[in-house]
């Protein structure tokens, strides 16, 4: 028997989720919100935020814990590192999950919107005529079930979405579109912090480590360090997920205890989580349908598949739904056509964005022998340096004369590595294992 009606139901309260709550409860929608899990509710995630994002977002301001102001950037061999500070402009933020998400729900709650955890929605039913749409509700409390009616949802709820598997406007996922990630928080005393990372608090990334694809990492918090490893979960046609991740963290983690960086004997393996971070190309998403959009992970496309990281996305993807879907409710009209406002919004701030951090994920990041090279060069030109330090506050703008000044610039420092100016250069013979096939280093393909 039906329920309640609401304008929107959001399903998910995780960042973008939250955000887009709160934006159209602000305008007196009728918003539902809820969420599987009873909050405040642990995530796998590093919860390590830049620049833009809080300066975005300053409402999450209140719980960043602590601000990171160095970062050192490690070769797969380990031989060679470079570091950038950034003074008094911070780089980083530091937080936790649970306790972001419950702060962004409990604003949400606070604008208006009807915030329900521990409250998971079974399925979803498309009703003829754009009338909207039926969601079944289980409460986890007590056990009852209901079904609500609104005028739209959006489907926040993650990679294992139910609005983007019920809903028949769109497409399932392939393993290639997902990265697999491993995050383990261990605790330490804020005096061995500071002695060990230094006022700074600096962050390390240690890219293409024991051969894994991707990058293992120490995010430094005020009372702990977040560590943890994220790869492909298939790559040129090889699994690396499940076992193989975990005992790539194992060896990380014993190396990270043999330099000095945790103390020994306070890394609690079996308390490491793992999670699947979407990490599509933006020509495969589809991110609205009928009287329906998706945001953040549900989205698939919202992360930025160079450093992993998805809060900010998740949060202007949310903003933006808020804003598509209050235009589709003014008008009366939730059709897809209507909610096609929503791509347009975010294609016009992330597109480029996105496209190049995807391309430098391909093009350098699946390659030892360019992770190698790329550290190398790090340390002997201070352009990539500063552009390092300008690419992780999020302080940039995508555009055709960025990538030319981008692409100009790498053709001088291959000049300069040819004449032996930039270190001893790597062996091709010692990479034959990397991917034969990389896409074209041209500026202006993709980048209009």
């Amino acid at each position: 028997m039906l329920g309640e009606t609401f304008d929107v139901c959001v399903v998910g309260a995780g960042p973008a989720g939250s955000i887009a709550a709160e934006r159209l409860a602000r305008t007196g929608a009728r918003v539902l919100l809820v969420d599987g899990q009873k909050f405040p509710r642990y995530k796998c995630c590093a919860a390590g935020v830049l620049w833009h994002d809080v300066e975005d977002f300053p409402e999450i301001k209140p719980v960043i814990e602590n601000y990171n102001y160095k970062m050192t950037f490690h070769s797969p061999s380990l031989k060679h590192e470079f570091s950038i500070e950034s003074g008094d402009h911070y780089l980083m933020g530091q937080t936790y999950r649970a306790v972001l998400d419950n702060h962004l729900a409990l604003l949400a709650k606070k604008a208006g919107a009807e915030f329900r955890d521990n409250t998971r929605a079974t399925s979803i039913e498309l009703l003829d005529d754009r009338k909207g749409v039926i969601i079944d509700l289980h409460d986890n409390t007590t056990g009852s079930d209901s079904k609500i009616q609104c005028k739209i949802v959006i489907g926040a709820d993650g990679v294992k979405s139910i609005v983007r598997k019920e809903h028949p406007d769109f497409k399932r996922w392939k393993k290639s579109d997902l990265l697999i990630a491993s995050e383990l928080d261990v605790p330490m005393d804020e005096d061995d912090i500071l002695a060990i990372y230094g006022k700074e608090r600096a962050v390390h990334m240690y890219l293409y480590f024991h051969d894994m694809p991707g990058y293992a990492w120490i995010f430094t918090k005020k009372k702990s360090v977040s560590l943890g490893m994220g790869t492909m979960l298939e790559f040129n046609g090889k699994p690396y997920g499940g076992g193989i991740l975990a005992s790539k963290f194992k060896e990380y983690c014993a190396f990270l205890e043999s330099e000095g960086l945790v103390r020994p004997g306070k890394v609690a393996l079996p308390k490491t989580s793992y999670a699947l971070i979407p990490c599509m190309s933006l020509a495969k998403a589809t991110t609205h349908g009928r009287n329906a959009l998706l945001v953040g992970d549900a989205a698939g496309a919202f992360v930025s598949a160079l450093s992993g990281e998805g809060i900010y996305y998740s949060m202007l993807s949310g903003q933006y739904a808020a804003e598509a879907v209050l235009s589709a409710l003014k008008a009366d009209d939730a059709s897809a056509r209507s909610l096609g406002r929503y791509p347009q919004l975010w294609k016009k701030r992330l597109e480029r964005e996105l496209n190049y951090q995807h391309f430098a994920k391909r093009y350098m990041l699946e390659f030892k022998r360019r992770c190698e090279k790329a550290v190398r060069w790090g340390m002997h030109d201070a352009t990539i340096r500063r552009f390092m330090s300008v690419f992780f506050t999020g302080v940039y703008t995508i555009d055709r004369p960025f990538m030319v000044k981008l692409y100009s610039h790498y053709m001088r420092l291959k000049i300069k590595d040819i004449m032996g100016r930039m270190g001893d250069r790597e062996k091709k013979g010692d990479y034959a294992g990397d991917a034969s096939k990389s896409p074209s280093l041209i500026p202006w393909r993709g980048f209009h």
